[in-house]
């Protein structure tokens, strides 16, 4: 295991599983470098802040899995698994996530996030079952 994904592991653990939200600004590097390969795509820590908080506040007991990993020079690439249960109901919820990271030292310096935001809007209930289907077929949803 490199010292990145056990780097990243940790993060996971403290700030999706425990809910500190006090130490994502650790993760990073302090200074915004601009040269984003994805334009516009780049999350900053407050954004974290604000989607972490969203995402607790419709489940609990959130378990984060590395599924798979690839790491070439500054850069990480992550298949997350996100095991957690309703709040209203306790039923279970999972959802992935891919994540690309570019460290500078053991410090994030950009990151690049994809949450499988339908399903889990969808295993909450606030989307129609099946609802990428629904789309891929032309369904408005109203």
């Amino acid at each position: 295991m490199s010292a990145k994904i056990d780097r990243m592991k940790q993060y996971y653990h403290e700030v999706w599983e425990k809910g500190d939200l006090s130490v994502i600004e650790s993760y990073f590097t302090p200074q915004d470098h601009g040269n984003y390969i994805v334009s516009g795509k780049q999350i900053v820590p407050s954004e974290i802040r604000e989607w972490v908080s969203v995402v607790r506040s419709f489940v609990t007991n959130i378990k984060v899995t590395v599924v798979h990993s690839i790491e070439e020079g500054d850069w990480l690439s992550m298949m997350l698994r996100f095991d957690c249960r309703r709040r209203d109901t306790g039923a279970p919820v999972t959802v992935h996530q891919q994540i690309m990271f570019r460290f500078d030292g053991d410090l994030k310096a950009e990151s690049y996030p994809f949450f499988d935001m339908l399903s889990f809007f969808e295993q909450l209930g606030q989307l129609p079952e099946d609802v990428h289907a629904l789309l891929l077929s032309g369904t408005r949803l109203n």
